[in-house]
């Protein structure tokens, strides 16, 4: 099984701290035995992917989230919507059941952000 989603999710996680990291940043940051190379590549693929943004400094990259980590993970709830397609009811309850099940206190954020929407689509 690839390593691959894995390492990106750790780089991203190192980038949504904010800020602009060199290869070397970034290695240093995520650790472990990685090769310099190794991040350099993930970073390039990830930029391809538009998840990041890259500007040069001097003779090397640096990088930068292009999004917030909320914003990429309400990209991904998005794409599992438009992937169910006619069954998003069942969908949003087998989300809500594991919303409860991690955060029963979301339920009611989640309740109050719904009411005050509602309220401002109203007026």
């Amino acid at each position: 099984m690839s390593r691959e989603p894995e390492l990106e999710r750790r780089v991203l996680a190192t980038l949504w701290q904010g800020g602009s990291w060199s290869v070397r940043e970034v290695l240093d940051e995520v650790g472990g035995a990685l090769a310099y190379t190794t991040i350099a590549t993930v970073l390039d693929r990830l930029h391809g992917k538009g998840e990041v943004d890259r500007e040069k400094v001097g003779r090397s990259w640096h990088y930068s989230a292009s999004r917030s980590r909320e914003e990429a993970l309400a990209a991904e709830v998005g794409q599992v919507l438009e992937r169910a397609d006619s069954a998003t009811e069942p969908l949003l309850v087998a989300f809500l059941d594991r919303v409860e099940e991690v955060d029963p206190a979301a339920l009611d954020r989640l309740e109050a952000l719904l009411r005050a929407r509602r309220a401002g689509r109203g007026r």
